[in-house]
């Protein structure tokens, strides 16, 4: 080959190395600026997720304290809940003072004794206001969950079962039964006899 061709040769060479470069730069360029584009993108999901956990440590806290507050609140419901009731019962208390403290020379018995039934129609309102209600059994069935047995005694004038005395009155509050009343149950012999009659005439049909 001639050196007016290898001439030619050479300059396509270089020509093709030059293209190499500057497609090889170009591609650096490209992938630096992909690079800077990750980068910010990179910076970004950084900052978003230092605010997002921010704001979860805020929410845990925040959480934390809405329940520490509640748990508070109810502990003094629980402590605090009969201060109301507490209150007026203690009116009833400064009228049993007031009663005591009359000189026995200086009032009448039946003015003391009016006194104090009113302070008992006045404590008796506050407990009925307050959800608390007498049990008052007399004359009615025995109920062993409201009532209890001290006594017993035969009656054949009232049908078999009935509480015939109290001698303490039971409770409840609202729908729980706070304390049973005392009382006395009749036993009535005829419808003791009945049911004795009964059960014979059932064992007997039994058998034959």
């Amino acid at each position: 080959m001639n050196k007016k061709g290898e001439g030619k040769e050479n300059m396509v060479e270089k020509e093709v190395v030059e293209e190499k470069e500057i497609e090889e730069v170009k591609d650096t360029k490209m992938l630096e600026e992909q690079l800077n584009r990750m980068k910010e993108e990179v910076k970004k999901l950084k900052e978003e997720n230092a605010k997002l956990k921010d704001a979860y440590i805020r929410k845990i806290a925040d959480f934390d304290n809405l329940k520490k507050r509640t748990q508070k609140e109810k502990e003094d419901a629980i402590k605090y809940g009969n201060a109301s009731l507490l209150l007026s019962i203690l009116d009833v208390v400064d009228n049993f003072e007031r009663a005591v403290a009359v000189e026995p020379e200086k009032s009448d018995f039946h003015s003391f004794y009016e006194g104090i039934r009113l302070i008992e129609k006045h404590l008796k309102e506050i407990l009925l206001s307050a959800g608390v209600d007498v049990i008052d059994p007399i004359n009615k069935p025995f109920d062993p969950f409201y009532h209890e047995a001290m006594m017993k005694e035969m009656r054949d004038d009232v049908p078999d079962g009935t509480v015939t005395t109290v001698f303490q009155k039971g409770y409840k509050f609202e729908d729980r039964l706070l304390r049973p009343a005392k009382v006395k149950v009749a036993i009535n012999p005829k419808t003791q006899q009945q049911e004795d009659n009964s059960k014979f005439s059932e064992n007997e049909e039994s058998e034959e």
